[in-house]
């Protein structure tokens, strides 16, 4: 008798802690939810809906029968809204990069949305998160589309609107996404055409720099010195042409590197062009002083002439 009383008690005593253990389980999860504070909720009142559907669907189910796939459900949603919330936190807290990142990140947390939704709440609670994901990568695609239109570096605005056309395709907006995609297309083939000519020039430019051998300017005979002066000016007119490419596309950087260069011509062509303006202002003035000696000479020879066939004349008539 004594062996079917304690029998009974353990029965009754195991039945108890399965109920408590299932309302304890029901009952964190609840509190889990409840307890989340998630700064994100404030900019997105999305993660709130989220919430409180979940909370309602648990609410208004008994306690002591709580199904095992609702229980599995609102764990996975707040797994979902707590790595929201880091994704969040970091595009709000990060810089451009970390914003590259939240964009993906976003997208690849489609894959943590409750599956199998069977209850409303639960597909209410699912369409409250794809609606979350899309809203947060839009807010991202117009940030960057916004930066792009405020650039005037060629190379970061079509940075910036790749990023706002990839995210425009992940959030669904296809019609922008495919618009900004051929607008930032024809950008990219027109700053890669420009950007190669530019290239070409300073390469051509630094080329007849490097057949210039100037190691002392009063060491070069007047050839080399004139040879200099045509290399000297055709490379600065390529750097110069080059830099007004790479200006019109605010590369500042490689803009500066053909000032140095015309720099560098700008400080040692007058010393060459001094010297062979002296050589071309000597030369000029022989050859001026030659055909004035002939010009003199053919006058005076002419008038020699003129007298001798004036002296024939009178002598004629004598």
């Amino acid at each position: 008798m004594n062996v079917k009383i304690f029998l009974l008690l353990l029965v009754c005593f195991s039945y108890c802690m399965i109920n408590i253990s299932n309302v304890s389980a029901e009952g964190d999860i609840v509190n889990d939810l409840r307890n989340l504070n998630l700064e994100a909720g404030v900019t997105y009142p999305e993660v709130d809906d989220i919430k409180q559907d979940v909370l309602i669907m648990l609410y208004t189910t008994e306690r002591k029968n709580l199904p095992q796939d609702m229980e599995i459900f609102a764990s996975e949603t707040k797994i979902f809204l707590v790595k929201f919330n880091e994704i969040y936190l970091a595009d709000k807290r990060g810089d451009l990069n970390a914003k590259e990142q939240a964009i993906r990140d976003c997208a690849n947390l489609r894959a943590m949305i409750p599956k199998n939704p069977k209850y409303i709440e639960e597909i209410d609670a699912v369409e409250s998160a794809n609606n979350l994901i899309n809203k947060f990568i839009y807010d991202d695609a117009l940030f960057f589309e916004n930066l792009g239109n405020n650039e005037n570096v060629t190379k970061k605005k079509i940075s910036y609107y790749k990023n706002a056309t990839y995210a425009y395709s992940l959030c669904g907006e296809v019609v922008l996404s495919t618009s900004l995609k051929v607008s930032t297309d024809e950008t990219e083939k027109r700053y890669n055409k420009d950007m190669t000519k530019a290239n070409e020039l300073v390469k051509n430019g630094l080329s007849e720099l490097n057949l210039i051998n100037i190691t002392n300017v009063a060491d070069m005979s007047m050839s080399e010195k004139i040879d200099a002066i045509v290399k000297f000016s055709s490379a600065r007119g390529k750097f110069s042409d080059a830099s007004a490419i790479y200006k019109s596309h605010n590369e500042d950087e490689l803009t500066n590197e053909c000032k140095e260069k015309t720099d560098e011509i700008d400080k040692i062509m007058p010393i060459l062009q001094h010297d062979a303006f002296g050589f071309l202002f000597l030369i000029s003035l022989a050859f001026f002083l030659v055909v004035t000696y002939l010009f003199l000479r053919i006058t005076e020879w002419k008038k020699a002439m003129y007298d001798v066939s004036l002296g024939d004349e009178i002598l004629g008539k004598v």
